[in-house]
């Protein structure tokens, strides 16, 4: 198992979430990023706070994939798109530093 192999699959979901914000193809995105979080199970020490977070970064990319509206010029749309994108960001950050805490020290 290796964090850092966990880390690169998990920073590989950030063009996912740039794909997400523009609306292509979301139910793919959150398939891909559920895909890749298994991946990052299988490299990382697993624990229930791993679990916790994930878990919760899966959720929220559903929640976003579900209720994403083309803002077709209205600000409002977009501030609530761009705020539950901001709950997606916010927890792949703190699995991240979940799994940044496995690496060795140098």
């Amino acid at each position: 198992m290796s964090a850092q192999t966990a880390i690169a699959i998990l920073d590989s979901m950030f063009d996912l979430f740039k794909e997400m914000g523009s609306g292509i193809a979301l139910d793919l995105n959150w398939l891909a990023i559920a895909r890749r979080l298994q991946q990052v199970r299988a490299q990382a020490v697993w624990s229930a706070d791993l679990d916790f977070v994930a878990t919760k970064l899966k959720a929220h990319a559903a929640h976003y994939a579900a209720t994403y509206r083309p803002p077709l010029g209205s600000e409002a749309i977009s501030k609530a798109n761009a705020d539950r994108l901001d709950d997606v960001v916010r927890h792949y950050s703190i699995l991240r530093a979940h799994l940044e805490q496995q690496l060795p020290a140098s």
